[in-house]
This record gives structure tokens, sequence and C-alpha cells, in this order.
């Protein structure tokens, strides 16, 4: 007896510390534009799964749906397996009756549907220098959005960054729904995506918002981002800046609180365009100006709090500008480093696989094998093989694989890879396809020929940047010695 009490007390604790795997299934768009009631699905998707799957591995993709009912079976485009928090398998596979399994159904919001629900947030004022200044200052998108889809996953690290914020957010937003006291628990549920220029954080707050729609869908089968143009509220007449900042918070929460039901992932980028630190400010032309956009920012921030629905998002690309009671708000802070050779390298795999998918790279693929294959204790030889499309191995495989064949593609593209540390990711990302443009001819070539243009385009970016700071460090020698001059 003693056993089975200890047994049914250890069992929830046992669940609580379970793995969740997260599993999504996504409803197809109707033309019609109808929205379809997904909390009426993921129930039974739930039982269906662990009915019919002993094991679920990520990134499994699900199309045959034989045993759901026939309005759901037609209704889902497919089921994704996406991750496991907490878990650390490395074949990625997992026993149903070792996790918790977490499913969400959901359906992406068409354009057609964007057109009739998104809105321009305009804030206007007719007292400035006696003209009315109407300035769209944000949009609204209904998440999740058929216009961010498949961002999320472009998005490539050395590090589980994705995970771990996609984890910690939506965490802190559960929490945050069980009405926990605002005088002991003391967040802001603001976030901080900081780092150089073109290192993706842009795309990766999008994203970001993209999935968090779709893992609170349990919670808030309804979502939006309301991403504001931080350029927008700045104002070249006096004290107007602050006006415009506090109208669009004012907007926020107008928004918040006639949608309470209604998850909002606000998003600003480059927030140092309007909390640079105010001591600093003291010395530009309008200190009092600055200061008072930066309060009015700082007021904003304190009074969306109060909503347990929405975050905050934010991206910078300098960290030491931005205001310190700003950065004390702030409850993450993740830095997103410049692109290191895994993640480039996969950047040049897919836009060079798309290029030829779209039949401008001719197809091919590639392998070590045995000379003789059957003596394995002959030497290895490189193969390459016509096929219907480019096939590039993995990083690792290029490692491991090819590195004593100099000449072999997989490693002229790892060549390539070397050659680009340094470049952003917004740089790396256009060179497969603007390389082409610039130094190849015909509207079709083979890899080598796409390889060798790419690393010319490589060697012109490098060649630009050299220049231009030679450029600056003329500039600077020239206006040190005008002004020991004087």
């Amino acid at each position: 007896m003693d056993v089975s009490v200890n047994s049914c007390i250890s069992s929830p604790v046992e669940d609580s510390q379970r793995p969740i795997l997260h599993v999504e299934a996504r409803v197809k768009c109707a033309g019609d534009g109808i929205i379809v009631r997904t909390d009426l699905i993921r129930d039974e998707v739930t039982e269906w799964l662990l009915n019919n799957f002993i094991v679920l591995s990520i990134g499994q993709m699900i199309s045959s749906f034989e045993g759901l009912s026939e309005p759901h079976a037609q209704a889902l485009e497919f089921i994704l397996v996406t991750e496991c928090s907490r878990g650390n398998l490395e074949s990625g596979a997992y026993q149903l009756q070792q996790v918790q399994l977490d499913v969400q159904v959901y359906q992406l919001r068409t354009r057609s549907e964007q057109q009739s629900s998104q809105k321009s947030h305009i804030l206007e004022d007719s007292t400035v220098a006696g003209d009315n200044v109407a300035i769209a200052t944000a949009r609204v998108l209904a998440l999740p959005s058929i216009d961010l889809e498949g961002l999320w996953e472009t998005l490539d690290y050395d590090q589980p960054v994705q995970s771990t914020l996609l984890s910690a957010i939506s965490r802190m937003v559960s929490f945050s729904a069980r009405k926990l006291d605002k005088w002991t628990i003391n967040w802001n549920r603001l976030i901080l995506i900081w780092g150089p220029p073109g290192s993706g954080k842009t795309s990766l707050c999008r994203g970001l918002a993209q999935k968090l729609a779709i893992r609170l869908g349990k919670d808030y089968p309804q979502s939006k981002l309301f991403e504001i143009n931080t350029y927008s509220l700045g104002s070249k007449y006096f004290g107007e800046s602050s006006k415009l900042v506090n109208g669009m918070f004012e907007n926020i929460e107008t928004l918040l609180q006639e949608e309470e039901d209604t998850f909002i992932c606000v998003f600003m980028d480059e927030i140092e365009t309007l909390v640079a630190r105010r001591d600093r400010a003291l010395s530009s032309n309008e200190p009092f100006d600055a200061i008072r956009a930066v309060d009015a920012v700082l007021t904003g921030l304190d009074k969306l709090k109060e909503h347990s629905n929405v975050i905050i998002v934010c991206t910078s690309n300098l960290i030491t500008a931005l205001d310190q009671a700003f950065l004390d708000r702030v409850d993450i802070k993740q830095y997103i480093p410049q692109l290191s050779s895994r993640p480039t390298y996969n950047i040049y795999k897919d836009c060079l696989e798309e290029l030829s998918q779209n039949g401008i790279i001719e197809g091919v693929s590639f392998d070590v094998v045995q000379v003789t294959p059957d003596d394995p204790q002959t030497a290895l030889q490189y193969v390459e093989q016509a096929a219907e499309h480019l096939i590039l191995p993995t990083f690792d495989e290029v490692l491991l694989h090819y590195g004593s064949f100099p000449d072999a593609i997989p490693t002229l593209l790892a060549n390539a890879v070397f050659e680009s540390e340094g470049l952003s990711g917004r740089t790396v990302r256009r060179l497969p396809a603007l390389s082409l443009v610039l130094y190849s001819n015909g509207t079709r070539c083979d890899i080598r020929t796409a390889i060798e243009a790419l690393r010319m385009g490589i060697a012109s970016e490098w060649q630009a940047k050299t220049e231009a700071m030679m450029t600056m460090a003329g500039e600077h020698i020239s206006g040190t010695t005008q002004a020991n001059g004087q």
C-alpha cells in the first residue's frame, strides 16, 4: 500500500520533469478566407499521434492521416515534429511514453486576409509648423502570417539561440497569464537582441513572433505583430518626438485593451534610435528633446507591463549607446554574433540548391567512395554524378570526407566559406545569386562556374571594404591635421 501511495505522489513530479515534444499541425489555407477552429482539431490530433506512433523524431513530417476523422484529415496540410524542450538525445528520436506531447494546430493568415485586417497606425498633429503631419508609424500583422512562413527555418546559429528564446519567452508569457503579483514578480517581458549589423537580428525577431503565435495557440487563439517604425518617431520639430512616442504607446495600449485575448508582440528595430544614452544627449543640438523621447519610451514600457498578453522585442547594433535605464528594464539580452563557418556554409548550400531547383545551376551530387567497393583497404576516390538537382553534402561531411580532395566541389565551397569570414549574414545571403549575375554568362551554368563566380563576388566585397576603410582612415587623418593646424 505504501508503494502505491508513493507511486501516486511521485508520478506528477515525474511528468513535470519529462521532456516536452513540440509538434505543429498546419491546417490548409482556405481559398474563401474561412478561419478554421484549430482548437477543435488539437485534441484529436494529440490522441491520434499517441495511438498510432511509438516514436517521433525531430524534423519528422507526417502527411498521411489515416484514422483521423474525415473533416479533420481533409483540413490538415501536414504535421511536423519541431523540437524537444529539455530533450538532448543525439538521435532526435523520442518515445512518446517518455515525453509530454505538446501539439499546436495553426492556420496561416493569407495575404488577402491580411489586407482586410491589417492597418497602418497613423499619428496626426495639425499644430506642427501650421501643417498637417501624418506619419505611418507601425504596421499590424495577424499571426501566423504567410508572409513570414519559412523565415524561422532559414536562421542558423552555432548555439541553440532560437529554441532557447522560444522556450524562455513562451514560458514567460504563460507565467504572466497566471496574474502574478506585480509587486512581487517584477519583469517587463522586454527582450533585446543585439549584435553587429547584418547578423540576422531583424529576421530572428519576426520569426520569433511567428513561432510564438503558434506555440502559444492554446492560450491565445489570435496573435498579432505590432512592428514599430522607430525612425518615423523622430521629428525635426522641437518636442514632437516625445509626442509621437506617447501616441504610439497609446495606440498599443488601446489595442491591448480592445483585444485582451489576443497575444501581441511589439517589435522595435534599431531601438538605439529612440533610447540613446541621455548623458550623451546632453551634448547634442537638442538635448532636452532627445531626453524627453527616452523618457516617453520608458514610461510607455512601464505601462505595457501591466498587460500579461504582450511582449516587446527590440534590436540594437550598438548596445553601448543605449540608455542605462532602458537596459535595466530588459529581461533577456541575447547577443547574435557574426556568422561562423558552419552557418555560412549552410546559407551558401541553401542558396545554391535553390538556384538549382529553379534551373539556374545544373544538378549534380557528390560522394567519396572506395576505388574497389568490396575491398575496404583500397584508396578513396571523389565522385560526381549527374542529378536532377544540386545536392551538396553537409558541413560536417565536407570536413570528414572531402579534405583530401582539394579540387572537389564541396572543398571549393568550403574554401569560399573561409574566405567569407567577417562578412555579414546579409551579404553572405545575397552573394550566390548576385555573383552569378555579375561574373557568369548565360542563364544556366554548372556548379564549378557558380562557385568560381561566388569567390569573385567575395573578393569584390573585401576589396570594397578595404577601400572604404582606407578612405575613412584618410579622412580621419585629414581632419586631425586640420584641427591641429587651427
